[in-house]
């Protein structure tokens, strides 16, 4: 029997809106990272977070289409109090501005969940080095887990 050790990634909204972006690379590398999820290359998984982020889609027809792909990945990240004050640390320690509190939240659902990464497009608030150096610093200062940062393109080529 073959046991296959797959990376556990966080996947955050974006990339669930990846396949229908309008910049080509990003829909490209975003359909060939989704190919890998369905051939049980990658285990991805998300929380009730991204799932509410979806639901505020306003064009019926898209919010579908999303769903069906968030329908790829496990529903099993932490939600919830703890989730939530550790993404109000982040904000309070200016790793990700209020008025975008959801990534916060994406951030420490990674972390609590002990993810090995929070899969993501957004490079204004998660996937920069500012993000990264409050993360780890953070973390470690709690002692939880420190996910690592990444766009979908690593898992893909």
């Amino acid at each position: 029997m073959v046991v296959r050790n797959l990376p556990k990634l966080y996947i955050e909204t974006s990339v669930i809106n990846g396949p229908l972006s309008r910049d080509s690379r990003i829909a490209l590398i975003s359909s060939v990272f989704w190919d890998r999820v369905k051939a049980g290359e990658l285990e991805a998984h998300i929380s009730s977070y991204v799932l509410f982020e979806l639901g505020m889609t306003r064009d019926g027809a898209k919010r579908s289409k999303l769903l069906d792909m968030a329908s790829l990945c496990i529903l099993d990240s932490p939600s919830g109090v703890e989730v939530e004050k550790l993404a109000g640390e982040y904000v309070r320690r200016g790793m990700i501005p209020r008025q975008y509190v959801f990534d916060a939240y994406h951030i420490a659902s990674a972390s609590l969940g002990r993810f090995e990464a929070l899969v993501t497009w957004n490079f204004e608030h998660i996937l920069r080095e500012k993000t990264e150096r409050l993360l780890e610093t953070i973390n470690r200062k709690k002692n939880i887990h420190i996910p690592r940062l990444r766009s979908p393109e690593v898992y893909v080529w």
